[in-house]
């Protein structure tokens, strides 16, 4: 019964196609946008592990103590933690897209990817990788105290004219 349903869909479908009713798209077409979104999901897993790297820096960088509690709170940037957030949200949604996790518990596979986030930054903190990044290199403006630069923000040695 079923391969007779089966049989007649299809032949459903193909009529459809012969009249133009339905466009047919082209193998290159999925093919691109299944790489885009793999690109995408693996860019925002990268800025999500970044941000939330960058976090517990930030804060290990302030020191301990509920004394200094309000001096973290006056100079964190609050945007990084609500970035990160941001990507592993956007990553579990292009995630979900993907076949494999429809065979599976969507719970297990946001708790997965938020414990390998957050199991990454700490293996990049635990690697000294931050004390690298903040003394030199492109990243050292998202370490430094200075985040009108980080914002885009320029200083008054930018205005000369």
């Amino acid at each position: 019964m079923s391969n007779k349903n089966e049989i007649n869909l299809e032949n459903k479908i193909m009529d459809k196609v012969m009249s133009g009713e339905v466009k047919m798209k082209p193998r290159l077409y999925f093919i691109l946008g299944s790489i885009l979104s793999f690109v995408g999901l693996v860019g925002l897993i990268i800025g999500s592990v970044f941000f939330t790297n960058l976090t517990l820096f930030l804060i290990r960088k302030q020191g301990p103590g509920t004394g200094r509690l309000m001096q973290m709170f006056d100079s964190f940037p609050l945007w990084i933690p609500f970035l990160a957030l941001a990507f592993l949200i956007l990553g579990v949604v292009m995630l979900k897209k993907y076949d494999f996790s429809y065979k599976r518990n969507p719970l297990v596979i946001v708790l997965t990817l938020f414990i390998a986030v957050l199991l990454s930054a700490k293996i990049i903190d635990s690697l000294g990788l931050n004390e690298i990044w903040s003394r030199r290199g492109p990243m050292r403006r998202f370490y430094t105290g200075d985040q009108q630069q980080v914002l885009g923000k320029q200083g008054p040695r930018y205005n000369r004219y």
